[in-house]
């Protein structure tokens, strides 16, 4: 097992940090906390920081997976807070500008046909809608700072220019995952670049954790955000090792062993059980349908605990446990 455990590291409720890029006392503007997205007001903050604080110029920044634009916003308005914007700036031709963010533009209508309608913040979304219009707004007043790519993000290539924030919210597929590896990991920037990957700590994607396994010896660990979990450049990722795909390439087993790499002894009941519900679709991605209902079962008794939420979070771990055991049996799980 590798050691994951930061030394000094700060807590809070689902936060383990580094002490260096502690923003649990930070105050951050207006508009980082209003902005319309899924992202949680600590996820924010964490990026407002990297932008202010650790952001040098020396690469881009990337955005993957913006939705309505909280994430691209916190990093933009750092950007803009950082004390040597100007310097920054300046390093970046009148081509090309530091952020880029990548969309779809739409979330998927339930494959059931039936409406779906959810709320972030003040607005009302209905899944299979456009949302562009809403992120355009989000981003108006930064248009000198972001770079908006639209469509299929692997349809998108990255020219090889270094990176050097990357915040990645959009590998809900093993393709996405492995276009991700493939095309921003090599151009990390060796020892400085900070990688955040916002799905890591989800009940499902196992591709994710596969993944970072492999690579674990390329990154420090630097911790959980609710479900993001930070990484910052050790060493210089090879192409060749990027563009290999662990998930799809290698047996289950060395799958599973990677998987369980991850950090876990400072991980709570809950993230413990979403982890444990992520292995359970490997198995079952992998072809072991048996096996992983039975696992199911196990994790059901290990945490029974938590699973009395149903009455109060309509998409709690009651509601988590009950879609895994239906899609693996329907054998209806993403990859």
């Amino acid at each position: 097992m590798v050691n994951f455990a930061i030394e000094n590291a700060l807590e809070s409720h689902r936060i383990y940090i580094h002490p260096s890029i502690s923003f649990l006392n930070l105050d951050i503007p207006k508009n980082v906390l209003e902005t319309p997205g899924m992202v949680s007001i600590a996820e924010r903050k964490m990026l407002y920081l990297l932008a202010i604080q650790n952001y040098s110029g020396r690469g881009a920044v990337i955005d993957a997976g913006s939705f309505m634009g909280s994430s691209v916003v916190s990093l933009a308005q750092g950007l803009r807070d950082n004390p040597n914007l100007k310097q920054l700036m300046s390093s970046f031709d009148r081509q090309s500008k530091p952020i880029n963010s990548y969309e779809l533009g739409y979330l998927p209508k339930p494959t059931n046909g039936s409406e779906f309608v959810r709320k972030f913040g003040d607005v009302e979304y209905r899944f299979g809608d456009s949302f562009l219009g809403i992120l355009k707004e989000s981003i108006e007043s930064f248009e000198d700072m972001i770079e908006l790519n639209i469509g299929d993000f692997c349809d998108f290539d990255w020219p090889d220019t270094p990176i050097e924030l990357c915040f990645v919210d959009l590998c809900k597929t093993a393709k996405l995952n492995r276009h991700v590896s493939a095309h921003f990991l090599p151009n990390l920037i060796e020892g400085d670049a900070f990688f955040v990957n916002q799905d890591f700590f989800f009940d499902r994607l196992p591709w994710i954790k596969v993944t970072m396994g492999y690579l674990h010896e390329y990154f420090e660990w630097y911790g959980q955000v609710f479900t993001s979990s930070i990484y910052k450049s050790k060493k210089k990722i090879p192409k060749d090792v990027a563009e290999f795909d662990p998930f799809t390439e290698a047996s289950l087993d060395e799958c599973l062993r990677l998987h369980d790499l991850h950090p876990s002894v400072h991980l709570e009941d809950m993230d413990k059980f979403r982890m444990s519900l992520s292995r359970s679709y490997l198995m079952a991605i992998k072809g072991k349908t048996v096996s992983a209902l039975e696992y199911l079962e196990s994790i059901e008794e290990e945490f029974e605990h938590i699973l009395d939420d149903e009455a109060t979070n309509d998409r709690g771990n009651k509601f988590r446990l009950k879609r895994a055991f239906r899609q693996i049996q329907r054998r209806v799980v993403i990859r």
